[in-house]
């Protein structure tokens, strides 16, 4: 049995799953979208690993380091882009998303980093003691994809009041923050709030634009990209 089908049999009786799945990529990521990694064992991550890492060398990564300093808009897929530190947009409970094969931002960063980040975010969770609230940021190393490190923010559920577009700006100004306490030269924002948040994207974009530019002529110490 190959790492893929040995982790989808794992994860079935892990939740309890009964039904005939396919062996398949679309089955291990359903699973792993809704295992909650509590008391996993260390073979499975291995092997988890194992399957990540075969399917990201078929995958063309690129390095951010590439890019001109300043600010750059990138169209792609932030999960395999070589950097030290990605965002992800999440919602308050900060566990990823759990519908199994999502499409959300989401549910693929923690599908393409596997289940260890979950598994670290639990653990943040219980010792905060409550839900995220917008603007902040979490770090978790970033596992099996080619950045170093995931920031986990929660921006705002939109609603068309001021608190919105302030909620947002601290998104981006926490994570930039952060970076740049971790001496980070680079970070890779996704379009904060923009997707099922429903933040119109021209405004969004702008206030992300603004934010950026402010704290980077401003505030700035490490950040270059």
């Amino acid at each position: 049995m190959n790492e893929l089908n040995w982790c989808i049999s794992y994860l079935k009786d892990i939740n309890n799953v009964k039904e005939n799945l396919a062996n398949s990529f679309a089955t291990f990521r359903a699973l792993l979208n809704i295992t909650m990694p509590i008391n996993l064992n260390q073979e499975f991550y291995i092997k988890q690993d194992k399957v990540l890492n075969d399917l990201l060398s078929q995958k063309e990564i690129v390095d951010v380091s590439s890019f001109k300093e300043g600010i750059t808009l990138y169209k792609g897929d932030i999960t395999l882009l070589k950097a030290p530190a990605i965002v992800n947009a999440c919602n308050c409970k900060m566990l990823g998303c759990f519908v199994p094969n999502h499409l959300c931002i989401d549910n693929a960063i923690h599908t393409f980093a596997g289940l260890q980040v979950r598994r670290d975010m639990m653990e943040i969770m219980a010792k905060q003691g409550h839900d995220e609230p917008n603007g902040q940021c979490k770090v978790t190393k970033a596992y099996n994809l080619p950045a170093q490190y995931i920031f986990h923010t929660v921006g705002p559920i939109y609603s068309g009041l001021k608190i919105d577009d302030i909620d947002l700006a601290n998104c981006y100004y926490s994570c930039l923050k952060q970076a740049d306490d971790m001496k980070l030269d680079s970070i890779v924002f996704c379009s904060l709030s923009t997707g099922v948040f429903g933040f119109p994207i021209e405004k969004a974009s702008k206030i992300a634009i603004k934010t950026v530019k402010r704290y980077l002529e401003k505030d700035n110490e490490n950040i270059k990209r």
